[in-house]
């Protein structure tokens, strides 16, 4: 290795800016190659905190100059801080151009925005004629004229910053990038940011993450030239990286364009520099790790993979209440940090949430000032012995009597326990590793940890974390395949493309290993697949610099500006937020789910509310076995509807007779496709076309309307149609299935009766195409005959079946469906407000039946994703492993048909439960469902089992169009053994309205 050999990391918190001088040659020694490391209080002025920081690493001469170092990384939380204070001095107004023909209206932009964050980013929204479907054919040619004419209305309103979104334009990217070629002639100066390079297949988690990266592109320019500012200002001419959410580095081009990629890179670089500092702990060496960072202000609990990554939250997160579709660190956060106040009333001792943060030092008592805070309790408690030096101590020994100092530390132990529990999958205690500046108000013991450590160094483990961040690449791509035999062929292409790609940038070549690796069948688009690939490598010390340098050329402009800018200079200082306007970002934890009573009138009506939709939107998807595409959007949409003043009324099955003239008129809705379309392409005008042209041709109206499914997106389609701005009429608490299947003719009617059933069928794309089959052979070909026109129209299309009268909705349908969904969406909700994450497969069950209607089935990491298509359905498996590495194997057709074991050390594999069951994979962090799309490797979950309604298996013919054999040759042999016994649900009506 040449003499240049150092590397610094900085973390710029909002309390804390740490920075620290690492020698790589030096990392297997005692002093894992620290040569010198500085914490001070973040400044208000961003460039003379870093500049001081790289000051105080080079303030003993230690023979070390500017010259040797090879790299900075930097750190910083102010961009996604800027999102979560809702400041709108950092965030610009963003105008949205959706290229979506006649879908999505109904699920606006910014639906799902907090209310302060609309207010300040949500400028102008647009739709336009253009966007693709699934197979790249246009919904609609784009209309470039509409384009120019919204470009220069936005011009007018002086918004710079535009968010281009089409529908899959991560297929098809043509017409995003011809729309922002024309923005650009209008508006040149402009930040206009197209979807497909933000993040991948979701529309409204994309469109919201391109919204936020739109929104703080200017900011970040004037983030990072100050930080290029002071470190050149300071001699260094080395390249500046910056760190992003999954623990690897970006140049600062990179970051420039997609800064949104940096947001949560503070949590990484903590439980990254943590697990560096503890490579010489056989014990934990290797091993899952819990890790908690406790700064000024908060805690943050982290899971440490063995690969020393941090365990990364579900498909979707959160960043300032915004959910968005890349993953990110998961990662607890509770109000307790070096700087909390210490309160104590009517003899009860509180700690936080409140802090004194940056102001520790003229607020807190140890350093003369009159707030009471755990550093001064900490100390005092130590009797001056703190391993942390702080202020006068003798200001603090002996102020506290022994009985508040005992209340004090029940009060912090309790709170560190119940973050750490409530982050565990499993009962097994894990090592805990504390990091961060105010780790040392923490106990050395705490229920739930095998065993506490304090790493050396573990005040700047962040500013380690940074420093060591790995390089890393990736590749999307579509293939046409003649055989899936060719998908290792199409993988081993791109594995080289990337590693090419990694090594350009300055990668050790023998270091690169695969991360990430996927591939999906492309719904009703012949042996069409999607690709992914994601490599990371460890820095080639000895060629970094030119690598990078021939990468990052650093915007002259930019530096220019920094200098004649006085008022960028100013907009870069920290807490310019919107000072005393009132915040209006709802905090849901402060909602008590638990006391929540849902609205039922005195005609036995329930009349829904945005919490009720908010537990059906949780509880359908797991009723959906994997299945029925995710509810989000359509939640969403409803909850717009709710806020419009639409009128949602449940009745029971029961009263149905009371609203129908003669034997009654009962439509069933719902859309058959495919789920990943249905969250790419969101629903238009399908249902109400498909209706309208069913009431055509009967002559006459409906007396109500319940969903085809329960499961998935489809259990929302009821009570969407039946709202009084759509079909005004309504809902009944049932459906043909109690979850989700993936055929037309797998419903309770078929199942019940040899008689035909599908006897008139509305079918209808929203886009002009629909069409009646009102004759079929048989109820199967029904199906094919939709699933025919479904390859040829977008593969997503609206389906209304002839009315069901009073009698039938009796015998032929699954009572109280959304009554169920309800209920395990609030028990889902109630466990996760009580902590109660290790519990909560034990809640679900609970609210399906109890103990003897189901039960978990296992529990572990998604090791293998194996997808193919057929006829439209995309068949598949996914392999799941334990902790004590038993195997469990799901095999899939859109929903899980079956589960089977794999013990340790066996190559037998055990049937342990089958259709009709549902079979229901769920997130180990939230509960929610896992869909089938969804199913990825390295993501944490657990799986249940549990009955379906009796009439799935009280007949032969039930188990048959039901169960396992329906699902074709490959499960002929498997014989249905229940899992539990069916609990028929109480109705919400029954349980909180008046009585019949």
């Amino acid at each position: 290795m040449s003499g240049k050999n150092l590397l610094i990391g900085i973390d710029v918190g909002g309390t804390n800016t740490d920075s620290v001088l690492l020698n790589p040659s030096l990392f297997e020694s005692e002093s894992r190659g620290v040569i010198a490391y500085h914490k001070s209080l973040t400044t208000a002025d961003v460039s003379d905190g870093i500049s001081n920081a790289l000051d105080r690493l080079f303030d003993e001469d230690k023979g070390y100059t500017a010259k040797d170092v090879l790299a900075i990384t930097i750190g910083t939380t102010h961009f996604i801080n800027a999102v979560i204070e809702q400041d709108k001095a950092r965030l610009d107004p963003v105008a949205v151009i959706r290229l979506c023909g006649p879908y999505s209206r109904g699920s606006y932009p910014f639906s799902d925005y907090p209310e302060g964050l609309t207010k300040i980013i949500k400028s102008y929204t647009a739709f336009v004629d253009g966007g693709n479907r699934v197979d790249s054919a246009e919904i609609q040619p784009l209309d470039e004229e509409k384009i120019l004419e919204h470009a220069r209305k936005i011009k007018a309103l002086g918004i710079k910053s535009v968010a281009i979104v089409g529908i899959f334009s991560i297929i098809d990217k043509v017409h995003e990038q011809r729309a922002a070629e024309l923005v650009k002639q209008v508006i040149p100066d402009g930040n206009v940011v197209m979807s497909h390079t933000v993040s991948g297949i979701g529309f409204l988690a994309r469109e919201n993450a391109t919204i936020l990266n739109a929104s703080i592109m200017s900011f970040a320019a004037k983030i990072i030239g100050s930080f290029i500012k002071s470190v050149r200002s300071r001699g260094f001419a080395c390249p500046i990286l910056l760190t992003q959410n999954d623990g690897t580095v970006l140049t600062v081009n990179e970051a420039l364009k997609t800064p949104i990629r940096t947001f949560s890179s503070g949590a990484t670089n903590s439980m990254r520099g943590a697990a560096f500092l503890c490579t010489k702990e056989k014990e934990i060496y290797g091993k899952s790790i819990m890790v908690v960072d406790i700064g000024g202000t908060t805690t943050d609990v982290g899971l440490l993979l063995p690969s020393g990554f941090p365990r990364q939250s579900s498909s979707h997160s959160e960043v300032g209440g915004v959910r968005v579709n890349f993953s990110m660190p998961y990662v607890e956060s509770i109000g307790l940090g070096g700087g909390s106040i210490v309160r104590e009333t009517d003899g009860e001792v509180t700690v936080g949430p409140d802090s004194v943060g940056s102001d520790i030092k003229t607020r807190a008592k140890v350093f003369g000032g009159d707030t009471v805070t755990t550093t001064d309790v900490t100390v005092a408690i130590k009797d001056g012995k703190s391993m942390f030096d702080a202020g006068d101590k003798s200001k603090v020994v002996g102020l506290f009597s022994d009985s508040f100092q005992k209340k004090y530390q029940k009060v912090v132990k309790t709170k560190l326990e119940r973050v750490i529990d409530g982050m565990r999958t499993g009962p097994e205690p894990l090592p805990v590793l504390l990091v961060g500046g105010g780790s040392f108000i923490s106990p050395m013991e705490l229920d739930g940890a095998s065993k506490v450590y304090r790493p050396p160094y573990y005040q700047v483990a962040n500013a380690i974390g940074a420093a060591m961040g790995k390089l890393s690449a990736s590749k999307n791509k579509i293939e046409f395949l003649g055989s899936i035999n060719e998908k290792d062929e199409v993988f081993e292409q791109m594995k080289k493309e990337v590693t090419a790609d990694i090594v350009s940038k300055g990668a050790l070549e023998s270091s690169v290993q695969i991360v990430d690796m996927s591939y999906d069948p492309v719904p009703y688009v012949d042996r069409t697949y999607t690709f992914e690939i994601k490599v990371v490598g460890d820095i080639d010390y000895d060629k970094v610099a030119t690598a990078i340098q021939k990468l990052e050329s650093i915007d002259a402009e930019l530096l220019e500006e920094e200098k004649e800018d006085q008022q960028k200079a100013e907009a870069v200082y920290k807490n310019s937020s919107f000072g005393d306007e009132e915040a209006t970002h709802a905090d849901s934890s402060l909602f008590d789910y638990e006391a929540y009573k849902p609205h039922v009138n005195e005609k036995r009506q329930w009349i829904i509310s945005e919490t009720d939709l908010d537990f059906i939107r949780i509880g359908t998807y797991i009723l959906g076995c994997g299945g029925g595409g995710t509810p989000y959007p359509i939640y969403l949409e409803m909850r717009n509807m709710l806020r419009s003043g639409a009128v949602i009324r449940v009745i029971d099955l029961h009263d149905a007779p009371k609203y129908a003239k003669g034997e009654g008129k009962f439509i069933t809705v719902g859309f058959a496709g495919s789920p990943t379309v249905a969250d790419e392409q969101l629903q238009g005008n399908e249902l109400n076309d498909a209706s309208e042209a069913m009431f055509d041709y009967l002559k006459t109206k409906v007396d109500g309307v319940f969903p085809l499914e329960i499961g998935g997106g489809n259990g929302f389609k009821g009570l969407y149609c039946g709202a009084s701005t759509q079909l005004d009429i309504p809902v009944i608490d049932a459906d043909l299935m109690g979850r989700a299947y993936p055929t037309h003719s797998q419903i309770v009617p078929c199942a019940v009766s040899d008689k035909m059933q599908l006897t008139l069928t509305s079918v209808s794309d929203g886009n002009g195409n629909k069409f009646l089959i009102t004759s079929a052979q048989s109820d199967l070909y029904v199906e094919k005959m939709m699933r025919a026109a479904l390859a040829e129209v977008g593969a997503h299309v609206g389906v209304v079946n002839v009315p069901m009268t009073c009698k039938q909705l009796e015998n032929m349908t699954v009572h109280n469906s959304l009554s169920i969904a309800w209920r395990i969406g609030r028990a889902i909700r109630v466990a996760r407000q009580k902590f109660e994450i290790n519990k909560l497969p034990e809640r679900i069950l609970e609210s399906v039946g109890g103990k003897t209607s189901g039960k978990q089935i296992f529990a572990g990491k998604i090791i293998g994703v194996e997808k193919r298509l057929f006829k439209g359905h995309v068949y598949g498996e996914v392999i799941i492993e334990s902790e004590e590495k038993h195997k469990m194997c799901i095999p899939f057709k859109n929903e899980n048909i079956l589960a089977k074991v794999q013990k340790k050390g066996s190559s037998e594999w055990e049937t342990v439960c089958s259709v009709p069951d549902l079979i229901s994979v769920c997130y180990a962090d939230s509960g929610e469902a896992v869909g089938t799309p969804e199913y990825r490797y390295g993501v944490m979950v657990f799986v249940l089992a549990f009955s379906p309604s009796d009439l799935w298996t009280n007949t032969e013919r039930a188990i048959t169009v039901g169960g396992p054999k329906s699902f074709g040759p490959a499960f002929e042999n498997i014989e249905y053994k229940p899992v539990g016994k069916y609990v028929y649900p109480v109705s919400v009506i029954s349980e909180y309205g008046p009585k019949e």
